[in-house]
């Protein structure tokens, strides 16, 4: 995403010219898009502010825009609720189920069945608002987005143009809205709902888990903590490593663009060796970056473990507090479903 990103503005500036009152404050808003953790918290803070006029990823929102946007925050959060209130149900299921002595008959059969089939419906309902809303909200502010670039370019003197580089040419024009509305279009149909279906499933878990166990989720939270912790660091640090591997990429790529526009050049002066040689050392600092990021994406797959972790911790404090506490063993067990959820 951050490599999208810094594509979305040409090293020859006309991006920065033409949108200077308009599409350049949304490309920028678009970095929230790839914080992790709890930094998600800044993606809402920008989407709440979609009225104002100043900036914001959905400042070119209508009033049918602002309510699908309110529809599809609606449906996310639904999503989100998913896991958490089927747990509320599977509690007291796994209590009738497993109680002792007890015979279940078919009208508890049926009773849990349908409760089980409701939060089924409504999670599709949910999610399907949720797909419908954001994605025609997402088509409808790009499809302005894209007016407002083509105005911008075609108010610019005749001069503006004459003063770019080859490359700032009709069809560069063109791609260029295409992958910036695109880029934009994504984000608002996918990585805000996205967003918002995982901080409800974060915070709606934990409710759940305090309402099942409270002294298991008290227990239990703080590893949940340190199981965020980990993606929060190194992806930070993989963020870092992937621009200096496209850096680096890009100094080979120069080479061999210059070498490719003075072929002939290079040719005449027998100067095949010495453009190989150099191409191959501004490549040898992009490996040694993939090795980086390599260790990077090894050690945050092996941070999983800690997942295995937490589920033995949370088992054997359920163990407790069902023995000398007096708890069911299905809400115990439920509600650490629910905290290994919400850490997820």
């Amino acid at each position: 995403m951050s490599a999208l990103l810094e594509e979305l503005i040409p090293p020859d500036g006309i991006l920065e010219q033409v949108l200077e009152s308009s599409l350049k404050s949304k490309v920028m808003d678009l970095n929230f898009m790839t914080r992790k953790g709890f930094k998600t918290l800044r993606i809402l803070w920008h989407c709440v502010d979609m009225g104002n006029n100043k900036g914001g990823i959905f400042r070119y929102a209508d009033g049918v825009d602002k309510l699908l946007l309110l529809m599809g925050s609606l449906g996310c959060i639904g999503g989100g609720l998913q896991t958490p209130i089927t747990m509320l149900v599977l509690g007291d299921l796994i209590d009738d189920y497993g109680g002792g002595g007890s015979s279940v008959s078919n009208h508890v059969i049926d009773k849990y069945a349908l409760r089980l089939l409701s939060i089924a419906i409504a999670v599709a309902l949910s999610s399907f608002i949720e797909g419908v809303c954001w994605t025609r909200t997402a088509e409808r502010q790009t499809s302005r987005m894209r007016t407002e670039y083509l105005k911008s370019v075609l108010r610019q003197e005749v001069g503006f143009f004459d003063k770019q580089t080859d490359s700032s040419t009709t069809f560069r024009v063109i791609s260029t809205i295409t992958s910036d509305a695109q880029t934009i279009q994504d984000t608002m149909a996918d990585k805000v709902p996205n967003c918002l279906v995982h901080l409800s499933a974060f915070f709606s878990s934990f409710i759940v888990a305090l309402f099942l166990s409270w002294r298991l989720a008290v227990a239990a939270f703080p590893f949940s903590i340190v199981m965020i912790m980990p993606a929060i660091i190194f992806g930070k640090a993989m963020k870092e490593l992937g621009n200096k591997m496209k850096e680096a990429y890009g100094v080979a790529g120069s080479i061999a663009e210059q070498a490719i526009s003075s072929i002939r050049t290079v040719y005449s002066y027998v100067g095949e060796k010495q453009t190989l040689k150099a191409f191959n050392s501004g490549l040898q600092k992009s490996m040694e970056i993939g090795i980086k990021q390599g260790q990077t994406k090894g050690v945050i797959i092996g941070s999983i473990g800690l997942l295995y972790a937490t589920w033995a911790f949370q088992t054997w404090v359920g163990s407790v507090l069902v023995r000398t506490k007096g708890e069911s063993g299905g809400p115990v067990f439920c509600a650490e479903i629910c905290i290994i959820w919400g850490g997820l």
